[in-house]
């Protein structure tokens, strides 16, 4: 019996690691944004650094359109961050 509880509970705490890992993102994300018609140049079109790194990401190294983009995740209920969402941040064609 207690090697069941043993595996609930190692089940249970890496569901929960899986679930806390941040989404991630990529330059082939920049790529896709260019290719989809939008104004991206590099990673501050979603992040406050240039070039943010992985090992020290937090939300708040995220500009309004990344943390936009956090919250469509949720709302999709998707596992990873889509550049083809861009085009309904909302906002005039200059804040796309």
């Amino acid at each position: 019996m207690n090697r069941l509880r043993l595996m609930t509970a190692l089940s249970l705490a890496l569901i929960s690691a899986a679930a806390s890992v941040p989404a991630t993102a990529n330059p082939k994300m920049v790529k896709e944004a260019k290719d989809a018609g939008l104004p991206a140049q590099n990673c501050q079109y979603c992040h406050v650094s240039k070039v943010p790194q992985k090992e020290t990401y937090k939300p708040d190294d995220l500009n309004e359109r990344g943390k936009w983009l956090l919250t469509e995740k949720d709302k999709q209920k998707s596992k990873d961050v889509k550049a083809d969402w861009l085009k309904n941040y909302p906002g005039g064609k200059e804040q796309k």
